[in-house]
């Protein structure tokens, strides 16, 4: 009959391993806060520029959030607040819907035109989406180093 003799080992230092694994996952997720926050602020200061102009109220709505974790995603809000989504959403299509139906296209007026152009995009519709074209090389070369060690 087999002998039933239970083997057992002990590895020196995994507590000590578990411990700098941890630092590390601390550090990067320290250095994507931080990545993520920048580039937020620069999108939306591109944005600002971008805006139509009225009032103004555009652009002192755009506003960056805080950086979030879910379980396999890490990211940030940013855009317009709350109060102002329905105004920024017409702004940024460049169109809207009245109650009949009908679309009325919206163009540029006198203030936002004497904005003139801002790194080759001119202010009006699509203000946030065009913030965002002009840092994508950035955004991703940033992430990019953000990664590393």
């Amino acid at each position: 009959m087999p002998s039933r003799n239970v083997y057992s080992f002990d590895i020196e230092g995994i507590d000590a391993m578990i411990l700098t694994l941890e630092q590390i996952e601390q550090e990067v997720y320290q250095r994507i806060d931080s990545v993520l926050t920048r580039l937020a602020e620069k999108v939306i200061e591109d944005a600002k520029r971008l805006a139509p102009l009225d009032s103004g109220d555009l652009e002192a709505a755009l506003v960056v959030g805080e950086v979030k974790k879910r379980i396999a995603n890490i990211y940030i809000d940013f855009g317009t607040s709350p109060e102002v989504d329905d105004y920024a959403v017409v702004q940024h299509e460049g169109f809207r819907k009245t109650k009949s139906g009908q679309v009325v296209h919206m163009s540029p007026g006198e203030k936002t035109r004497t904005k003139g152009a801002h790194k080759g995009y001119m202010p009006g519709a699509k203000y946030l989406e065009n913030a965002i074209k002009i840092n994508e090389r950035l955004i991703i070369q940033e992430l990019s180093n953000a990664l590393r060690f």
